[in-house]
């Protein structure tokens, strides 16, 4: 984006800053059933600014650049979560997902937005997961650039591309993408398990956009980039 070109011209388009804006996230027991509530999210023609699905992988990877908590009190309420999803709900920590949501507008529009997306949510078995989360989850997205140099110098090579997708073929895509990227590593002689997430995005009527992260240790390899 950028690379291969020079940019000498450009049109921008202007907007009022939003009266409100709210961050929020949702938990779901697993990708299947995240898929599933944001088809009906697009379906439902009550969209927020933006509502993004990510998978278990790149779940756990974004949980694992928390910072530490900096009081008992903090402490405990993240035991007190993290016990209420995992023993009450009994959510499998391998298999659960996350939507990251932003709401903008006026007060009464992101009301309206807010009240579709969760009850939408609701219905597909999914737990409210904060603000913290909501807003946290779209960091990753601004520092996954910058954890890629760092894993250069670590043997580790990632790069991400993505799709446009019809619903119905969402979750064979991303099957699919996931056996290839591991049946070319091993081809190829990656040491380990490569790594490989995904993520759903910019919901329409018709389908949306998945975007694939993929990753893999290149130490012994001659060309890792070919």
């Amino acid at each position: 984006e950028g690379n291969y070109g020079i940019i000498t011209e450009a049109i921008m388009r202007v907007r009022e800053k939003p009266e409100v804006r709210r961050y929020g996230s949702i938990v779901f027991p697993d990708w299947e059933t995240g898929y599933r509530f944001m088809y009906d999210v697009a379906r439902s023609r009550l969209w927020p600014a933006s509502v993004r699905l990510v998978d278990n992988v790149q779940f756990q990877f974004g949980s694992s650049l928390k910072p530490a908590v900096d009081s008992k009190f903090a402490e405990f309420m993240e035991k007190v979560k993290k016990a209420y999803v995992l023993e009450f709900k009994k959510f499998n920590p391998e298999k659960l997902t996350a939507a990251t949501l932003l709401f903008e507008g006026t007060k009464d529009q992101v009301n309206a937005q807010e009240a579709n997306i969760y009850k939408l949510a609701k219905k597909h078995h999914g737990l409210k997961g904060g603000v913290e989360n909501g807003l946290r989850g779209y960091f990753l997205t601004f520092a996954i650039a910058y954890l890629r140099d760092i894993a250069m110098s670590h043997s580790f090579i990632a790069e991400s591309f993505e799709t446009s997708v019809p619903w119905s073929n969402v979750l064979t895509l991303c099957e699919k993408t996931k056996e290839r990227i591991e049946l070319e590593c091993k081809k190829w002689g990656v040491k380990g398990k490569p790594f490989s997430s995904f993520r759903l995005t910019q919901v329409y009527e018709t389908g949306c956009t998945i975007y694939v992260y993929f990753g893999f240790r290149y130490d012994g390899i001659a060309d890792p980039v070919k």
